[in-house]
């Protein structure tokens, strides 16, 4: 299968000591790999891995966790990264009201002037969204992303997953699609076309079974389409290539 993993972290700490292993595993399986920033640190690390390797893109952008450094200045430096020919995207951006990190007023501010700033370039945008539905549905409403864009870590029902692709976003599915309780997910991914959908693992977080408990990391994203197909009734094959084309569409790999 040829697989493309649209959001991991391959900049993280956790793979200090074996980065190019686990890039090199990756690549082996034959599985394309966005690495997405959070800060500026990390978007430019992501930029530094994608331009190494043939078969790793980047993302970049500040998490809402960061909102609160988000300025000129750090948007500035998002459109000079952004001029590098393996980025694809701005993100990870969006709004988290779980851990609430950086005021909610300055989470919405640094969201919708990161959506502003991927409709000047011409990039899609990778959405993070924690018990922040309302709020994000109403910024993408008003602020519509140009090229479109993804719904990281999708974990709602139907009725929502329906609300974001008629929007224009695909849905990102990872790790938690194999974890037990997740009945409503998969009851939605059942009936979502698979033309909304890309597989993610959020490397090195939300490892799937069945390798839960230990760390992430994207040569794991066969699992999330091995569900994928099992709850489908279809092949692997065909979620692989689906995808995949989904991916390539989406961030013009």
């Amino acid at each position: 299968m040829e697989l493309i993993d649209t959001h991991a972290h391959l900049d993280d700490r956790a793979y200090a000591d074996d980065r190019a292993a686990v890039i090199a595993r990756a690549h082996s399986e034959k599985i394309g790999v966005i690495t997405v920033g959070v800060d500026l640190r990390s978007s430019e690390e992501a930029v530094r891995l994608a331009r190494r390797h043939r078969t790793i893109w980047a993302g970049v952008g500040v998490h809402p966790h960061e909102a609160k450094s988000y300025d000129a200045q750090a948007e500035g430096r998002l459109r000079e990264l952004s001029s590098e020919g393996k980025v694809v995207a701005i993100g990870e951006i969006g709004l988290d009201y779980y851990r609430d990190l950086s005021p909610r007023e300055l989470q919405r501010d640094a969201f919708a002037a990161q959506i502003e700033l991927a409709n000047e370039l011409s990039l899609p945008v990778i959405i993070h969204n924690r018990e922040s539905t309302k709020d994000l549905l109403a910024i993408l409403r008003s602020h519509r992303p140009a090229a479109g864009g993804v719904i990281h870590s999708f974990l709602g029902d139907l009725e929502l997953a329906s609300e974001f692709i008629d929007l224009g976003f695909y849905l990102g599915v990872g790790g938690p699609l194999t974890f037990d309780k997740n009945d409503v997910l998969r009851e939605a991914i059942a009936k979502i076309p698979l033309d909304s959908i890309l597989v993610e693992t959020d490397s090195p977080y939300l490892t799937p079974v069945p390798h839960r408990g230990k760390r992430n990391e994207p040569a794991y994203v066969r699992y999330v389409a091995y569900e994928i197909a099992h709850i489908k009734g279809i092949s692997s094959e065909e979620v692989a290539r689906a995808t995949a084309a989904n991916a390539r569409r989406l961030f013009l790999l």
